[in-house]
């Protein structure tokens, strides 16, 4: 019965009436009670307890500052409003709060104590391009505040990826209409009719060619955003970075003017205004990188040979098995060949032994994880709760408090590790049988009473 209440009624949002139903279906009424309101009842307890669980892990994991890289986002369901905030790495949801604006102070009054409370110093933040979102980066956070690549890509697909496309589907049909006209014609009528089909054919490879070489530099604007060149392992700069995003700026530029494509909404001047913060998330991570390893007084060949020869083998291995796209799985797979090939060529990791080797490999798995271009993550959790409110017909704030608790310390990825467990490093107790040990006595049925079934043929006597 907690199985159900946990898995539907917390973390799918299924209400009680549907749940009372179910219970009924599989015949346990005459053992506990199911009616809607005591399972509410039941639900609230669960709901209190896990916020209880959230706390007493907090209080005994052990305290030390911790780095971070966040992303912040707010996500809107008619006049609700919910503001996110989460570690990148782990997964870990620092905040969810229903509030009733989105300004800076707002979102600095509900970060601020989390933060402190958590020991969190934030590296860097990742967020789209919102004010209130840039400025509690930059004067909250004290830290650079890095544009999402996925928004900015998907700027540049709705002005340019979208009229190529409807483009795209005229000339398909302007060639079919050609050709069904040139089948129909009279001898007289082809040479004229071929002329046209001619025209029609090369206005169609001139927007394939376009649409080929958008979606090419599109998908590059990804390809540029890594530590390191997908061509030689170099490490990419902020300087590098932002030539190539320029570069494909006027690649857009090029074929917005051939396809004379109007740039309504100022998509390319909005992505060229965010180079910078685009690249700002490679230079972080360099930054950090260095600071770890100054900080713990490597000497220059194995600084060299750990940001030279180990990180890029770690990271393209990485991602290799990260991403879902063949074509990038596939530049990948090469740039991570290559990099191996580099690291066998260099006699360096011989000198070291074997517990050194071993100590600076989880070192470097542990510092590719830190490296965040994207806030899809919260996205993701958006998606949720968009599903938990239409579900559940609306979100409480208990209710939002309960669903951050489950998914912090209840939902495991494939390595079977919940977001606490990765973002403070050490096991927990498991959420489920620690709600069970401290539910209350599952209450006992209600005796039902004889229904009535009335006959509106009997007649009752009545009084003269």
């Amino acid at each position: 019965m907690f199985a159900v209440l946990y898995k539907f009624g917390l973390q799918h949002a299924v209400g009680a009436d549907a749940l009372a139903d179910f219970f009924k279906l599989i015949r346990i009424g005459t053992h506990v009670g199911i009616s809607p309101s005591a399972l509410r009842t039941q639900l609230s307890k669960m709901e209190a307890l896990t916020l209880t669980f959230q706390d007493s892990c907090e209080q005994s994991a052990p305290a030390q500052v911790r780095k971070a890289v966040l992303a912040a986002d707010e996500t809107f369901f008619g006049e609700l409003l919910i503001l996110v905030l989460m570690d990148l790495s782990s997964g870990y949801l620092l905040l969810e709060s229903i509030q009733d604006d989105r300004r800076f102070d707002t979102w600095l009054a509900q970060a601020t104590p989390r933060l402190d409370a958590l020991g969190i110093e934030v590296g860097h933040a990742v967020s789209d391009r919102a004010k209130a979102l840039i400025k509690l980066a930059v004067e909250g956070f004290d830290c650079d505040s890095g544009a999402d690549v996925f928004h900015e890509q998907y700027g540049l697909s709705r002005w340019l990826g979208s009229a190529l496309g409807r483009r795209k589907v005229k000339a398909d049909k302007h060639c079919d209409v050609a050709q069904k006209a040139l089948n129909k014609a009279d001898i007289d009528e082809q040479a004229a009719l071929e002329i046209q089909q001619l025209e029609a054919i090369e206005a169609r490879t001139r927007i394939d060619k376009a649409k080929q070489n958008y979606h090419e530099n599109l998908l590059g604007i990804t390809d540029d955003l890594h530590p390191f060149s997908l061509e030689d392992n170099t490490h990419n700069t902020v300087a590098s970075i932002t030539l190539t995003l320029e570069k494909r700026a006027a690649v857009f530029e090029a074929i917005a003017v051939q396809q004379d494509i109007p740039d309504k909404h100022n998509a390319l001047r909005k992505f060229r205004g965010q180079v910078a913060a685009l690249a700002s998330h490679v230079s972080f991570w360099w930054l950090w990188v260095d600071e770890i390893l100054l900080d713990g007084a490597v000497d220059e060949p194995t600084r060299q040979w750990l940001t030279g020869t180990l990180l890029p083998v770690i990271y393209w291995h990485y991602h290799l098995h990260k991403t879902k796209n063949p074509s990038q799985r596939k530049r990948y797979r090469e740039a991570w060949q290559r990099a191996v090939k580099d690291f066998n060529a260099n006699p360096f990791h011989a000198s070291l032994a074997e517990c050194e080797q071993q100590r600076w490999l989880e070192w470097a798995e542990w510092m590719v994880r830190q490296y965040h271009r994207s806030s899809s993550a919260v996205e993701g959790r958006n998606g949720r709760l968009s599903q938990l409110y239409h579900n559940g017909r609306g979100v409480t704030e208990s209710r939002l408090k309960a669903s951050t608790v489950i998914h912090n310390y209840g939902i495991k990825r494939s390595d079977g590790t919940t977001a606490a467990e990765r973002f403070y490093g050490t096991a927990f107790p498991d959420l489920f049988g620690w709600l069970v040990k401290h539910m209350d006595e599952i209450p006992l049925p209600r005796k039902a009473r004889q229904r009535v079934i009335r006959n509106p043929l009997k007649l009752q006597d009545v009084p003269a």
